[in-house]
């Protein structure tokens, strides 16, 4: 048997966007996750193929919003995985786009750029052609670790000239910006700050979420408290009786789950007392696209105190268990808490693995307790950050098998293959190609146009 016959708790939640809504996450995150479980037959005894059945149980408006997935593996095993939403979008208002300009302002851009640009180029073994030799057993390239090549050495030394400019760069287009914010629209002026001002959406809901939770305690405190309540109901059996808690977070949502996670908080708390009840349940962190990295360096840099101490905690040694100062045996602390960190190598945001110095003042066990996985989306910087969901070949798997207990997947055939990681892999590279492909008849067409606009001939 592989699918885990318990109920198992999933908590879901967002990271930013302005038109985020009280249900949009879930809806989207295990409609992929059903899916995915459907597509996937076994086989029979007499050979044949046989397919889960999955019946979704669905109120979105409900508060939090929930989607129960009851599902009968191909061997008969049955399981629920009960999903609840923790909704923070609306915990607190958008600043001003001029307050949060002013803000990336006093931020150290070049540190800032050069930390992206290394976390989304420097690694070249992902650039070769897959290959899998299933009888010798070699490990697929794309996995290993190998030394830069002289040809990623020579980009990064090539970007270590330029990353002083694009800073600079950044720097003045973000003081015009600021400037326009208070430049009333008239004469020739009108259509230049129409155009700036077609950016305060973004700076004030998107970019303004992180500003306002790393700089505001009381509005930070609010969002946070979206996700210990749902969490402390889901401890407390308030959605029905589950046997453990996995909490898939995207995005910014990392950055609010490890502080509802982290020392001296409610969920810490709650988990203290009802340790003396001997009622313990297992927490399973995803954090999908992280902005852990990011916001944990800006938050440094904050000339806020709130910010600067905020973000320097470390995991709740209630949640996690683990005592840096006394011998532990794996088996108990993985039964405790467990942290899975999944990104995709072309995804800005969290620009590559978590930081080390990140892992370390969390306090969790290094080598039972947590693990990084990178995956290939699109290998696109700007569409990697939204299409996680979107992929069933490395990273729904994970978090199945997250769900399903962490030890195995719900049934062999929903686990990562080789042909996965290989389908996934040319997929890239293909999108890659036709990307570059089109780029190049952009230009060329762009310059035909006005080479002959130029000779007079249009």
């Amino acid at each position: 048997m592989a699918l885990s016959t318990k109920t198992h708790g999933v908590i879901v939640t967002h990271g930013i966007g302005d038109e985020m809504k009280p249900g949009d996450i879930l809806a989207d995150f295990t409609n992929c996750l059903a899916d995915y479980l459907m597509e996937l037959p076994a086989r029979d005894a007499q050979g044949n193929e046989v397919y889960p059945e999955i019946r979704r149980e669905v109120d979105l408006s409900a508060n939090p919003p929930s989607v129960a997935l009851h599902i009968k593996s191909p061997t008969g095993e049955e399981a629920t995985w009960l999903c609840k939403e923790a909704f923070w979008g609306d915990a607190f208002p958008a600043p001003k786009a001029s307050t949060v300009v002013w803000w990336l302002l006093r931020q150290n851009l070049k540190a800032q750029l050069k930390f992206v640009f290394e976390g989304v180029f420097t690694d070249p073994p992902n650039q070769k052609t897959y290959k899998y030799d299933p009888l010798q057993q070699k490990k697929p390239e794309w996995t290993a670790r190998k030394r830069l090549s002289f040809k990623f050495q020579a980009k990064l030394s090539l970007a270590g000239i330029f990353i002083p400019v694009l800073a600079a760069f950044s720097t003045l287009a973000l003081f015009l910006i600021w400037i326009g914010q208070w430049i009333p629209a008239f004469g020739p002026l009108e259509t230049v700050l129409k155009w700036i001002h077609k950016l305060d959406p973004f700076l004030s809901n998107s970019l303004g979420d992180i500003q306002r939770y790393i700089e505001h305690g009381v509005w930070s405190a609010n969002a946070r408290a979206r996700m210990e309540k749902v969490i402390i109901d889901m401890l407390n059996d308030r959605f029905g009786d589950v046997q453990d808690i996995t909490i898939v977070a995207h995005s910014l949502g990392c950055v609010v789950t490890y502080d509802a996670l982290a020392e001296g908080g409610k969920v810490a708390s709650e988990i203290a007392r009802l340790a003396t009840q001997e009622k313990h349940k297992k927490l399973t962190f995803v954090s999908v696209g992280s902005g852990i990295n990011q916001v944990f360096r800006l938050a440094r840099r904050s000339k806020s105190v709130f910010g600067q101490r905020q973000f320097r905690r470390s995991l709740a040694k209630e949640i996690t268990g683990y005592d840096e100062t006394a011998q532990q045996k794996a088996t108990p602390l993985q039964s405790k808490f467990f942290w899975l960190d999944i990104f995709a190598r072309r995804d800005p945001i969290p620009a590559g693995r978590l930081d080390r110095d990140i892992i370390n003042q969390a306090k969790v066990d290094f080598a039972s307790q947590f693990k990084s996985r990178r995956v290939i989306n699109k290998d696109s910087v700007i569409l990697d950050h939204v299409l996680y969901w979107a992929n069933k070949d490395t990273v729904i798997p994970r978090i199945a098998r997250a769900i399903n207990g962490g030890t195995q997947y719900p049934w062999p055939e929903a686990g990562i293959t080789a042909e996965r990681i290989e389908k996934r892999t040319m997929e890239a590279a293909r999108f890659n190609l036709l990307t570059k492909i089109a780029a190049v008849v952009i230009i060329i067409g762009l310059a035909v146009y006005f080479g002959l606009k130029v000779a007079g001939v249009i």
